[in-house]
C-alpha cells in the first residue's frame, strides 16, 4: 500500500513539474513586481527575423517607461520574450513543448505574386489574406501552447510614414498569446497610427488571465504615493502622514519612533548623521531601524534594506516593532500562551504608536492588528522602546512587567480579580499598595540620554522628508 501510495505521489509531482515546465505563457511574481514571460518556437525564420520580433513585442508591451503597471497599488509588469529557433521540422506538428509554435513563409514568390500567404482563404467578401494569423487565443494561466502562421512582412513599414513607423504586427500577435482577441482595444484593434498601443484594459486583462487573484496585494500599496489600504503613512505622499518626532516606514507604511544612538554611528537625521560623520564615511537611511547609519566609504553596502530600490514590497526590510500585525501582536501573546489566560479580548496601546488588539481563543491569537475591540476583556499599556526590548531578546515579559514597563488592566470585577490573580502567580502582585510608575524617560539608560540630550546629537523637531532621501527612486 505504501510502495503504492509513494508511487503515485510521484507520478503526481512529476506531471506536476511538466505542467509547470510546458507553459508557454508565464506569470511569476516577486515582492510588488510581476513578470510575463512569452515562449515562442519559430520555425522557418532567420536570426534576424526572430531578434526582430522579440525586440519589438518586448518594447511595445513594456512601454517608453520600461514597465507597464497593474492593480490599485501600481505594481510593476514587464514583459518578456523567450525564443527558439527549430529547423528539425517543416511546420508546427509536432508540437514544440513548452513554446507557442510560429511557422513563416514567404508572403510573396520571385515573380511578386500571392504565393502562400497565411491563411488565404475565400469567404463570401471574397480572397482574406492575412499578414500573420494565430490559430487559437490563450486562455487561463497561458499554459496551453498557440500554432501561429506568420509571414516574413510582418511587422513592415507603413506606406507614407515620414517618422519611420512601422506596423506593429509582432506584438498584435503576442496579445493573442496572452489571452486577448481583436477587438480588446488599443493595439488589438489597430497595429498603427493613433491609439494603437497596449491599454491598460489590456495589461489588466492579461494579468488578471495569467496571474491570477492577488499578484498585487495591498501590501505593494506602500510607496505608492498615497495614504490609503488603511495605511498610516506613505514615504513618497507629501505630507507622509506621521506627526512630528515619527518616522514613515517605507515598507508597511505605519509609523513609529526609531532610537537611534549615535555611538552605534546610528543617528535620527540626516543632518545629525552628516555632521557626525567623518571626511570617509557617508550617510545611508537605515529603513529597518528608521536611522541613519554612519557608513565608511571603503565599506561596501550589500544589505537590502539599505537599498532604496528594493524597499517597496520587500518584506526582509520590514520593521520588528511598528505593526500590531507583525511585531506587537506576536510579543503581546507570549504572557497568555499556555498561562492562564486561555480566552482573552486585549487592547493595547503602545506609546507612539497607538491602539491595537490580539484576540485569543484557547491560548491561540485568532485575530491581532490596530485599532480597539468594542468590549475588551483586558487593556494592556507600554510603550515602543519596551516592545522593541521584548521582541529582541532584551528584556523578558517577567522583567517589563516587575519595572511598569507593561500594565495590564482587567476591564470589570471578574477581569479585575483574574489580573490581579496572574499577577500573585507570577510574583507581580504588591500587597505593600505601592502604585504604578508610568513609563517614563528615567527608565531608559541615563547615557542615552545625555548623548541625545547634547547640542552636537540633539534631534531636530523636524523630520526629514522624502526630498532628503539620497538617490529615492520608486516605480509604479
Amino acid at each position: 500500500m505504501n510502495i503504492m501510495r509513494n508511487g503515485i505521489i510521484a507520478l503526481f509531482a512529476l506531471l506536476l513539474i511538466t505542467q509547470l515546465n510546458s507553459a508557454e505563457t508565464t506569470c511569476t511574481t516577486k515582492n510588488c513586481d510581476i513578470t510575463i514571460t512569452l515562449k515562442i518556437a519559430f520555425i522557418g525564420a532567420n536570426d534576424t527575423y526572430i531578434n526582430n520580433a522579440k525586440s519589438e513585442i518586448e518594447s511595445v508591451w513594456n512601454g517608453q517607461g520600461g514597465n507597464r503597471v497593474y492593480g490599485d497599488c501600481k505594481c510593476k509588469v514587464n514583459f518578456k520574450v523567450e525564443t527558439k529557433k527549430i529547423t528539425s521540422q517543416a511546420n508546427c506538428t509536432p508540437p514544440v513543448p513548452g513554446f507557442h509554435c510560429i511557422m513563416v513563409t514567404p508572403f510573396f514568390d520571385a515573380n511578386g505574386q500571392y504565393s502562400n500567404p497565411p491563411r488565404n482563404q475565400t469567404n463570401i467578401t471574397g480572397a482574406e489574406i492575412y499578414i500573420g494569423y494565430m490559430y487559437g487565443i490563450a486562455t487561463g494561466n497561458g499554459s496551453n501552447s498557440q500554432d501561429g502562421w506568420w509571414s516574413d512582412i510582418m511587422s513592415r513599414p507603413v506606406p507614407g510614414s515620414t517618422t519611420g513607423e512601422h506596423y506593429k504586427d509582432f506584438a498584435h500577435e503576442a496579445g493573442h498569446m496572452m489571452g486577448l482577441k481583436d477587438g480588446d482595444g488599443g493595439l488589438m484593434n489597430r497595429t498603427a497610427g493613433a491609439n494603437s498601443e497596449p491599454t491598460q484594459a489590456n495589461i489588466d486583462k492579461i494579468v488578471d488571465e495569467i496571474c491570477g487573484p492577488n499578484a498585487c496585494p495591498d501590501r505593494c500599496c506602500c510607496g505608492n504615493g498615497l495614504v490609503d489600504k488603511q495605511e498610516q503613512c506613505d514615504p513618497k505622499a507629501t505630507p507622509m502622514g506621521c506627526s512630528p518626532g515619527l518616522q514613515c516606514c517605507a515598507v508597511c507604511c505605519n509609523c513609529y519612533g526609531p532610537i537611534c544612538n549615535p555611538k552605534n554611528s546610528e543617528y535620527l537625521t540626516q543632518s545629525q548623521c552628516q555632521a557626525g560623520c567623518g571626511s570617509d564615511s557617508q550617510c545611508y537611511k537605515n529603513y529597518k531601524t528608521g536611522c541613519w547609519d554612519c557608513v565608511r566609504n571603503n565599506v561596501v553596502v550589500t544589505g537590502t534594506c539599505r537599498d532604496v530600490t528594493n524597499i517597496r514590497g520587500n518584506l526582509e526590510c520590514d520593521h520588528a516593532t511598528y505593526t500590531f500585525g507583525k511585531g506587537a501582536g506576536k510579543v503581546m501573546i507570549i504572557p497568555v500562551i499556555g498561562g492562564l489566560f486561555t480566552d482573552e479580548r486585549m487592547n493595547i496601546h503602545i506609546n507612539e504608536m497607538g491602539d491595537g488588539h490580539v484576540v485569543l481563543e484557547n491560548s491561540i491569537a485568532t485575530d491581532y492588528g490596530a485599532g480597539k475591540l468594542d468590549e475588551p476583556s483586558i487593556n494592556v499599556y507600554t510603550d515602543a522602546a519596551t516592545l522593541s526590548a521584548l521582541y529582541s531578546g532584551d528584556m523578558t515579559m517577567n522583567q517589563a512587567l516587575k519595572s511598569g514597563r507593561i500594565r495590564m488592566e482587567g476591564v470589570g470585577f471578574f477581569n479585575s480579580i483574574k489580573v490581579w490573580a496572574y499577577n500573585f502567580f507570577f510574583g507581580l502582585a504588591d500587597f505593600n499598595g505601592s502604585e504604578y510608575v508610568p513609563i517614563s524617560e528615567s527608565q531608559h539608560p541615563q547615557e542615552y540620554f545625555e548623548e541625545m540630550e547634547s547640542g552636537e546629537y540633539a534631534p531636530d523637531d523636524d523630520m526629514p522628508g522624502l526630498k532628503d532621501l539620497p538617490d529615492m527612486q520608486y516605480n509604479g
